[in-house]
């Protein structure tokens, strides 16, 4: 799963320092959250078998509760019921 995420370079600041013996900045573990826009999310197939995985009974909840969402389902199963039926 792909999200752009913005930090702050104060936020850096923050938790970074200059040190002498590494020759090098060094920085403690940043945590933090960041709200994300479902616009901004880019899903591979495999993010989206993951979150089917983990919440498919939801989704189900979801697509059954929701007479748009139930249509288009109904819709898709009886496409698909009249493409086997067709073999």
């Amino acid at each position: 799963m792909i999200v752009p995420v913005h930090i702050n370079y104060r936020d850096l600041e923050e938790i970074c320092y200059y040190d002498e013996w590494e020759k090098g900045v060094v920085c403690d573990d940043y945590n933090a959250e960041h709200e994300v826009d479902v616009d901004d999310v880019e899903f591979d197939y495999i993010d989206l078998e993951e979150v089917i995985d983990r919440y498919l009974n939801d989704v189900i909840k979801i697509l059954l509760s929701d007479k748009r969402y139930r249509e288009k389902l109904l819709s898709v199963l009886k496409n698909q019921k009249n493409k086997v039926a067709q073999k």
